[in-house]
């Protein structure tokens, strides 16, 4: 009994992790030519520091949200589920840091700082959900 405690903990430990590790490397390489740029919502914070605490909190939330999906034992599906959750998330993060990183100095339209999130955004979410699609097939097969 103790053994399968310790290993349902490992996976969400795991979880946990690798959702973190997709977070980070997702807002860092959309948003990562803001970095240089002062945040006015948290000025004694780093563009890392920043990011870090987000995707932390995010991996924490999007855990949660995944282990109410694990009854689903079809991967394909389980993986279309995860992915319409996660990409959604992944943009609004980049909105909220490019609206506190580059938006802030300027008075911009809400539809164009969508847009241009989006411009951002779109390849790496892109390369992203393509390769958690492959790992999900490959772990299938």
């Amino acid at each position: 009994m103790p053994n399968k405690i310790v290993r349902g903990l490992k996976k969400k430990v795991l979880l946990g992790a690798i959702l973190f590790t997709i977070t980070y490397m997702e807002i860092c390489w959309s948003m990562g030519n803001f970095s240089e740029r002062i945040s006015l919502g948290f000025l004694d914070c780093s563009f890392v520091e920043n990011v870090y605490l987000t995707s932390l909190l995010t991996a924490v939330f999007l855990a949660i949200v995944f282990l109410v999906f694990s009854f689903i034992k079809k991967l394909y599906l389980k993986s279309v589920i995860e992915l319409i959750i996660f990409i959604p998330i992944w943009v609004l993060l980049n909105y909220v840091i490019l609206a506190d990183r580059k938006s802030s100095c300027s008075i911009g339209i809400f539809q164009e700082e969508l847009f241009y999130t989006i411009l951002l955004s779109i390849v790496p979410v892109l390369v992203i959900s393509i390769a958690i699609v492959i790992f999900a097939i490959i772990s299938q097969g």
